[in-house]
């Protein structure tokens, strides 16, 4: 079944690139590519975690962030579409959530969370749900090899802007949803395809083509880096139990972050496979960017990688106001040894003049407060850490 519907997929996939030239954002023929002015720019959506009828917060917040940013890329990081209370107002879930992007002609990719799978429309599978994405003329999401654990895991080669190479590339793993003994992750399998493909790239053209990844799950690297974690069981003191017998503790190493902070331990799998390993060895992928955990927004260096937390974008499920936002990322074909990251936070786009987001649930004293609890929670995680730092150095 999965193979057919993946041929399906491939068929649906081509006939929409032979049709379609996105109009806007940096694409020519359907192909991701650099502007003119050397920029791409790719707004990430975490955890938008609703279903028909959207709230109209958030569709508000999108359609702003859109205008404002006017990205060339959307990045959808899981726990996207959610069930609704008719299996016909489920699929209209989709339309409501893609037609901003489809009015803008922006092209859109994801990756898979694990309420996708569990929570939204059980009548369906990932596959069909995947299938359903690939309808829209703007998506460019495809399932690179259905073998591969998971559904939808690919790359997306940027071109060049004078359309001669691969300059960059984007990597978006499922990293599943759920084992018997908890979260699932990014498998073997796909570590391998990765590693396969990184190396034709490569090859292809004339050295190591930089990159970044998404996924929806927590790393378990990331979550023993950021959380205090010990040897052996913790029991109910401890927050996660790895499966090299090492215990996360519920308090956050605050000095692991290189910027943002936590309102939730890591919910990770207990289970690795070798992630950060594999990308630490390939030495292409500049940061992992990951949802998940909706009120966390830290970034941590590990092995020179970055791993970002992107805050949750929904109005419906659980969120942090000072967090809830985007994530903008922009890459600049001068100098692709790095990019740039920029928080598109709810509570700024709400307070510009002309902005819907106040006439809604919110009011405009609410989104002035989230602004300004950030700017305190931002100051007090930098007095802490200069406080902490002689205990933690003498520990």
């Amino acid at each position: 079944m999965k193979k057919l519907l993946a041929v399906l997929m491939a068929v649906v996939m081509m006939l929409s690139l032979a049709c379609v030239s996105f109009a806007g954002g940096n694409s020519k023929n359907g192909a991701l590519q650099f502007g003119e002015d050397g920029k791409f720019e790719i707004l990430v959506f975490a955890d938008t975690q609703d279903g028909y009828p959207h709230e109209k917060d958030f569709l508000n917040f999108m359609n702003q962030a859109l205008d404002k940013v006017q990205p060339d890329l959307v990045i959808f990081l899981g726990d996207i579409v959610m069930s609704a209370e008719t299996s016909e107002d489920y699929w209209k879930g989709y339309d409501e959530l893609l037609t901003p992007l489809v009015e803008r002609d922006i092209p859109f990719t994801l990756v898979f969370g694990n309420h996708d799978d569990q929570d939204a429309h059980k009548e369906s599978t990932k596959d069909e749900k995947f299938a359903k994405y690939m309808t829209y003329g703007n998506c460019v999401a495809y399932d690179a090899d259905p073998a591969l654990h998971g559904t939808g895991t690919h790359n997306l080669e940027i071109l060049s802007s004078d359309g001669t190479k691969t300059a960059f590339n984007l990597w978006m793993m499922d990293s599943g949803d759920y084992t018997d003994e908890g979260y699932d992750c990014v498998r073997a399998d796909q570590l391998e395809w990765y590693k396969s493909v990184s190396k034709e790239l490569e090859a292809a053209n004339g050295g190591k083509v930089p990159s970044l990844m998404f996924q929806h799950i927590v790393p378990a690297e990331v979550a023993k880096e950021v959380m205090f974690t010990v040897n052996g069981d913790l029991g109910a003191l401890g927050s996660t139990v790895f499966n090299d017998g090492t215990s996360a503790t519920y308090l956050p190493n605050i000095f692991a972050f290189e910027e943002g902070w936590m309102f939730e331990q890591a919910c990770p799998s207990k289970d690795c496979e070798g992630q950060w390993d594999a990308i630490t060895e390939r030495g292409d992928v500049q940061a992992v960017f990951f949802g998940h955990d909706h009120t966390n927004n830290y970034v941590a260096n590990i092995n020179g990688i970055d791993a970002v937390n992107v805050p949750g974008s929904t109005y419906s499920s659980y969120y942090d106001m000072t967090m809830q936002g985007a994530m903008l990322l922009t890459l600049d074909e001068g100098d692709l040894s790095t990019y740039e990251r920029e928080m598109i936070y709810t509570s700024d786009l709400a307070l510009e003049e002309g902005s819907e987001l106040p006439n809604g649930e919110h009011g405009k004293a609410y989104y002035w407060f989230a602004g300004v609890l950030r700017t305190v929670m931002n100051v007090l995680v930098k007095v802490m850490k200069v406080a902490l730092f002689p205990f933690f150095f003498w520990a």
